[in-house]
């Protein structure tokens, strides 16, 4: 059966300590560790002290790092040149790497609009992945970027596909959030079919148009659907649980992942 794990960042009020002792003791093996600025800091933005800490408190929890969801910068922005890119990105990829972990990107900046044209746009994002994910072969670890964002520059199902035209598998794969795609408008069934050859990496959370802040059960995203359009397509990664959800209060928070947690693993 694939493996089903827990985001941090379902928990990101918490101090990070607190958010991985919720998620063990909710019976998870494995996290994607947040570090999304103005969403969840228990990765701090920018990283620029040490980690030993950090890596520590990861380990010492008995939970295993799939993944470092992190912003290294707006990729499709002028103002971002290559070297500030990959000097934040550096930080990063090491904190990966002590982790045995990917690191998952975002598509660009927390804006729709391009800062010169679509296609400049795009491909200003393809060559910092490009590089991210030179980077991050050196340190042995695998780039993956959230191809499809409600909120940032690759909002759309036609942006995903043409920046993974110019991203090669080689450099990056692809995280499918479920709940960016039904809050965009797309068939998350078809969408799921259309992208499996590049997906790696799939995040669950529920959603309707225009909404991506909704606990699994209650928006329209048909999770039985896409789970059978990936298992027709051979795909055989994990599934996270990524609860940044606006529609429960905090202490109500570990009951509604653990009714996520049953729902979805009803239908691995």
């Amino acid at each position: 059966m694939p493996e089903l794990g827990c985001s941090t960042i379902s928990f990101r009020r918490l101090p990070v300590a607190e958010a991985l002792v919720t998620i063990r003791e909710l019976g998870f093996d494995g996290i994607d560790l947040g570090g999304l600025p103005g969403v969840c800091d228990h990765i701090p933005t920018p990283l620029t002290g040490p980690v030993d800490d950090l890596v520590e408190l990861v380990r010492g929890s008995g939970l295993r790092t799939w993944a470092i969801n992190v912003d290294p910068g707006p990729l499709n922005d002028p103002r971002l040149d290559e070297r500030d890119l990959l000097t934040a990105g550096r930080g990063l990829v090491e904190l990966a790497a002590e982790l045995d972990a990917a690191v998952i990107v975002p598509c660009g900046a927390q804006q729709r609009e391009p800062f010169a044209d679509e296609r400049t746009d795009l491909d200003r994002i393809a060559r910092g992945l490009r590089s991210l994910g030179d980077l991050a072969a050196e340190h042995g670890v695998r780039l993956l970027v959230e191809g499809l964002h409600h909120f940032r520059f690759c909002h759309t199902a036609d942006r995903a596909a043409a920046l993974l035209e110019r991203v090669p598998a080689e450099s990056a794969g692809f995280v499918f959030d479920v709940s960016h795609v039904v809050a965009g408008g797309f068939d998350e069934v078809a969408f799921a079919g259309d992208f499996a050859e590049r997906i790696e990496h799939v995040h669950l959370r529920d959603a309707e148009p225009g909404d991506i802040n909704l606990s699994i059960g209650r928006g329209r995203a048909d999770f039985a659907g896409v789970v059978r359009a990936l298992r027709k397509a051979g795909y055989g990664g994990r599934y996270v649980l990524e609860l940044e959800t606006h529609d429960v209060r905090e202490q109500e928070r570990p009951a509604a992942a653990a009714a996520a947690k049953d729902a979805i693993t009803a239908l691995l």
